[in-house]
């Protein structure tokens, strides 16, 4: 069972998510994933982080349907109609932040409602946590959200989420076989899409023992 949460972690994630909304605010047409992916790098580094504990990804047009190290930022532009994810994981001396945000640029409704549909989404599974519960039960309460929408789910891994621990420490996903109770730190982060767009978003969130907190 989790203990407290540290503040140096609460510290962490609010300047990830400081992080994340100043880079949104600058996405326009024509910037590179690259090149934003570069910034989130000078924005973290100016903030006090110490580094990164899995490479920024960004991920614009066609590329917001793939979220993984494996798929690093490319020199693809922002279109003037697209929806551009940021997904930055500073590292903080050892505390991890880890925020996704999605931002829709220019008008169009479609992709208007797939962002809205992530959030909805990200926040039920949300509030269907208690504490202790196996991360499996939670991935089937995300899977139902995601189906019931007719949504692809687009990890590559198949999972919604994971655990986060001091160093980034991961030792689980939220997905289908997970059987491991939920305590402490977990990332939120449903990654859905619908006829060639995706959307992701992702918090922390802390399990206690009798309650359940987003980190921001």
């Amino acid at each position: 069972m989790a203990g407290g949460v540290a503040p140096e972690l609460v510290a962490a994630q609010r300047a990830t998510i400081a992080i994340v909304e100043e880079l949104a605010d600058e996405i326009h047409p024509g910037r590179s994933e690259r090149d934003l992916a570069a910034r989130a790098e000078e924005l973290a580094l100016a903030r006090g982080a110490t580094g990164f504990w899995t490479p920024v990804a960004v991920g614009a047009g066609a590329g917001n349907l793939v979220c993984h190290p494996d798929f690093p930022p490319t020199e693809r532009a922002v279109a003037d109609v697209d929806l551009v994810y940021l997904d930055v994981t500073p590292d903080f001396g050892g505390w991890p932040g880890d925020v996704t945000r999605s931002v829709v640029v220019g008008a169009d409704a479609a992709r208007e409602r797939v962002l809205a549909d992530c959030r909805r989404i990200e926040l039920a599974v949300i509030a269907a946590i208690r504490p202790g519960m196996q991360a499996k039960e939670l991935f089937a309460v995300a899977r139902a959200l995601i189906d019931a929408d007719g949504y692809e789910l687009l990890d590559l891994l198949g999972n919604i989420g994971h655990d986060l621990g001091r160093d980034a420490e991961v030792t689980g996903f939220i997905d289908p076989r997970n059987e491991t109770p939920m305590w402490g730190c977990w990332a939120i982060e449903p990654h859905i899409g619908m006829d060639g767009v995706g959307a992701k978003v992702e918090d922390l969130v802390w399990i206690g023992e009798e309650d359940v907190s987003v980190l921001s």
